[in-house]
């Protein structure tokens, strides 16, 4: 198959003959949220607050990520640019160095989570259905050699992927939902009251921040879209029905067997072998998307060698972080990725919808400046308002994502009509 531009260089913009329907992006976005990181999640969000709360949670954390992805799709769709070329034109070509490399730095832990949870499932159904005594961190280092080497195939790859998992996955939800209910029926999950160790705002942001990346981040995938509405349909079908169908398949059988661990409660349900191709066709299908995206904003920042080397060199390191174990802390890391995350955005967002900056030209890219030092401030000045406010229980509207978010566009619109003025006013 000959190299594509999507995979040879992160830089131009995507032939339309290579464009794809909004429901092919939806499903695409559905396959990254049906992962085990996210199974874990909703897992702990169901044992914190309870069935009925966490699902409030995930329908309503569904639905702020759905709202904030169709701008973030549009943005994507116009110029048929990777997120991390608009990201240029906004920051400039120096300050974009910055916000890739926090980007690079969540993705490859998210990567890292998804690695480590992936490994720790082959190993669970390695001890169980073939009784073989393999150390735990071997399946982590042959999971992701195999997870770089679908993604050096680029997003054709991904999608053939997802098409193919989805119809399996779904067909998996189906008969995971009913036995755990057998076992614990409906009206007494939703009598769960949870252990209590978490509130309603810090679910929701969880439930944002397992998403937050992939949403700034979605230009990636819908500058592939045919047309405006082929984003709307993605962010709703992907973001919202996505993420609401793999938290729920998280939290009931969590609840019903009383175990986190999803090999677990599937071989306790007497799936086998079933339930570790389920789990499989889930992790690879997203952890290959976070490569894929950590890929492409180390070519657009660094340009350290070609696109296939970039994701070796980041699938050892993610390897690497993943063995050393950071799993132990995954909401505390989803929150503090909701906070973070949204000002980039925001900041994005205003910059193409209210000023109508929406030349994304190499020749105007030329023109601005290296480093826009205005928007590089709001970024880290709303992340860290945010972050103290979600801290100190004084959220504005009692979630830290939408806090952020807001701040930024509100500080970002400000500081640049100031400066539209002051530059507008003759100097004495």
């Amino acid at each position: 198959m000959a190299e594509h531009a999507y995979d040879a260089d992160a830089r131009t913009p995507v032939d339309p003959a290579e464009s794809v329907s909004g429901f092919q992006l939806g499903v695409v976005l559905i396959g990254i949220s049906i992962t085990l990181p996210l199974m874990y999640s909703a897992g702990e969000l169901a044992q914190g607050i309870g069935f009925t709360r966490a699902a409030i949670a995930t329908l309503i954390g569904a639905l702020v990520l759905s709202l904030m992805s169709v701008p973030a799709a549009i943005v994507g769709a116009r110029p048929r640019l990777s997120s991390y070329m608009i990201i240029e034109h906004t920051f400039g070509y120096a300050g974009a160095k910055f916000i890739n490399l926090g980007f690079g730095i969540f993705l490859l832990g998210w990567y890292a989570v998804t690695a480590e949870l992936f490994g720790r499932t082959l190993f669970l159904a390695a001890t169980d259905l073939f009784a073989l005594a393999w150390p735990e961190w071997l399946f982590t280092v042959l999971s992701s050699a195999v997870v770089t080497v679908t993604t050096i195939f680029g997003f054709r790859a991904i999608d053939r992927l997802a098409l193919i998992a989805v119809p399996f996955l779904l067909l998996a939800l189906a008969a995971v939902v009913p036995l755990s209910l057998q076992e614990v029926p409906f009206a007494a999950l939703l009598d769960l009251e949870g252990s209590g160790s978490l509130d309603m705002p810090t679910a929701i942001s969880a439930v944002i921040g397992a998403a937050i990346v992939g949403v700034v981040l979605t230009p990636d995938l819908t500058r592939y879209a045919r047309r405006t509405s082929d984003c709307i349909t993605a962010s709703f079908l992907g973001q919202g029905g996505g993420m609401s169908i793999a938290s729920l398949m998280g939290m009931i059988p969590v609840l019903a067997w009383g175990e986190l661990e999803p090999m677990t409660y599937m071989l306790l349900m007497g799936f086998g072998g079933f339930a570790l191709a389920v789990l499989v066709f889930a992790t690879w299908t997203t952890n290959v998307i976070n490569l894929y995206s950590t890929a492409l904003a180390s070519r657009a920042s660094l340009a350290l060698g070609d696109y296939r080397l970039m994701v070796v060199l980041l699938g050892a390191l993610g390897t690497v972080v993943a063995l050393v174990g950071i799993s132990e802390h995954l909401i505390d890391f989803l929150i503090v990725m909701g906070l973070l995350v949204p000002p980039i955005a925001g900041v994005y967002l205003t910059d193409f919808f209210v000023f109508r900056r929406q030349d994304y030209s190499e020749s105007h890219l030329a023109r601005r400046p290296a480093l826009r030092l205005t928007a590089l401030l709001v970024v880290a000045a709303s992340g860290i308002l945010s972050s103290w406010l979600t801290f100190n229980d004084a959220s504005i509207t009692r979630i830290g994502a939408i806090d952020s978010l807001l701040f930024s566009a509100l500080a970002y619109m400000a500081l640049e009509k100031f400066s539209a003025v002051r530059q507008s006013v003759p100097a004495s």
